[in-house]
């Protein structure tokens, strides 16, 4: 947003009487010369009428919060600019779950006590537009200097338990310490996870596994008791080793992996949501296909991505994971695919065979999916195969092959054309087509590919 456009609607806001503060995360991030991601605003002095009258000449306003209570407000300057205003309010607990609350909200109401009902004393400071003076009754940015996450009151994790969550991805995204107490209360409280809605869960969890080092969050969650009762499936890999190093286990493995996934420098989509999911999950399925090959004297884990991928799809399902823009079945093809061969001597048929099953949205986590498995593995710099790979596919892709249905140099109004009806038989088709155009791309024009249609269609019938 433009300084100008900014200050129009603030002015508006200020010269009505308004008290306007900057709250939250935005503080938090001013003080961390981070970009303001969060965009929140509290006014004081003005009722939730007055606020919309006077915001309404700059852009668009939109009542939401419980006891509507909070606007958003989308500038006309600016509409990529979305600003979260409220009123000061206190809440109080009248149950356990986070929709029982009595909110109170009251234009009169001191910032302080606004702040005092938040979660964390990093989150709970405001600016004052107005004086541009810091208010910080809990000394949260003296936590902040000193890297200490503690919550504001006593019953911050039973009053809203997503806190919980909230609690390891703060620490894990800005390297902090929770503060001994907070921690303990964590632990305390951590069943009531569970009350929680899985699309507020899976909110929290992307922004940990986008945290710089994700695996350190999920050790927080691990500790705190809450890795058993979000993500039990990475939590039951704890202890069941592999021939991997001396002493590790899977879970340690997966946590290497996941921290590779998140921002190894060989991988091209380092931080992808998906790629760090499928590695959260391509080994789950390792605790219950363990076994001990006699004949080749050791642990071997047979098909176990394909019960990781039964494993994950059920955990996708509950998490909800649509409403953070994932794309389920993206993450299980590609924990399903993630042992695929890597040696060099792979022909450009086999090439073609490869990106047509795995799809060419997808080749390339598949391959950074791999690059992380071994960087998280007994021989971290064994990834010259995996690499060499990445530019055979590179190359391939280059010369445009036809990969699929989509590719072919006729459609289906060219096989009804010369007499192949809709249905079945043109779907046999089609996919005969497509097998045969792989492993020779030159077959791929319309002459050739109508003529075998056509011999197809005489050797049916004969």
């Amino acid at each position: 947003m433009t300084k100008a456009s900014a200050l129009k609607f603030l002015d508006a806001l200020l010269q009505s009487g308004g008290e306007v503060y900057e709250v939250g995360g935005t503080v938090r991030d001013r003080l961390l010369n981070l970009p303001h991601k969060d965009k929140d605003l509290l006014v004081r002095k003005l009722d939730i009428e007055k606020l919309k009258a006077l915001l309404s000449p700059y852009g668009k306003v939109a009542v939401v919060g419980k006891a509507f209570g909070v606007l958003k407000f989308t500038p006309h300057l600016d509409p990529s600019n979305i600003f979260d205003i409220a009123l000061p309010r206190k809440e109080q607990s009248t149950g356990v779950g986070h929709r029982d609350f009595e909110v109170d909200y009251d234009p009169n109401l001191p910032v302080e006590e606004d702040l005092g009902r938040r979660d964390f004393t990093i989150n709970a400071m405001a600016f004052d537009l107005k004086s541009e003076k810091l208010i910080d009754r809990f000394n949260g940015q003296q936590d902040l200097q000193n890297k200490i996450l503690r919550q504001v009151f006593e019953k911050a994790f039973e009053e809203d338990p997503l806190r919980l969550v909230r609690a390891v991805q703060f620490a894990a995204r800005f390297g902090l310490t929770i503060e001994p107490k907070t921690f303990d209360s964590m632990k305390m409280h951590a069943k009531l996870i569970d009350t929680v809605s899985p699309e507020r869960i899976i909110e929290e969890l992307k922004k940990l596994l986008t945290a710089p080092v994700p695996s350190l969050g999920l050790e927080m969650m691990r500790e705190a008791g809450l890795l058993h009762l979000v993500l039990p499936e990475v939590e039951g890999l704890i202890g069941i080793e592999q021939d991997k190093r001396p002493g590790d286990d899977v879970y340690k493995h997966t946590l290497r992996v996941l921290d590779a996934a998140r921002n190894d420098p060989y991988l091209e989509n380092s931080g992808d949501v998906e790629l760090l999911l499928a590695a959260l999950f391509h080994d789950v399925g390792k605790k219950t296909t363990r076994r001990y090959d006699k004949a080749k004297d050791r642990i071997v884990f047979y098909s176990h991505q394909l019960v990781s991928k039964r494993m994950a799809k059920k955990w996708l399902q509950k998490m909800k994971v649509t409403t953070i823009g994932v794309h389920p079945e993206n993450v299980e093809t590609l924990v399903e695919n993630h042992m695929f061969e890597t040696k060099s001597y792979f022909t450009d048929k086999a090439i073609r065979r490869f990106v047509n099953k795995v799809g060419q949205d997808l080749i390339y986590k598949l391959l950074d999916l791999r690059l992380a498995d071994n960087r998280g593995g007994k021989h971290p710099r064994s990834i010259k195969g995996v690499l060499k790979m990445r530019e055979r596919v590179k190359e391939e892709l280059a010369k445009k092959p036809p990969f699929g249905a989509g590719d072919l140099a006729i459609n289906g109004h060219d096989l009804m054309n010369i007499g192949i009806p809709a249905g079945p038989q043109m779907g046999k088709i089609i996919k005969q087509l497509v097998e045969l155009v792989l492993d020779d791309p030159k077959l791929n024009t319309k002459e050739h590919l109508l003529a075998l249609v056509k011999e197809m269609a005489h050797n049916s019938a004969a």
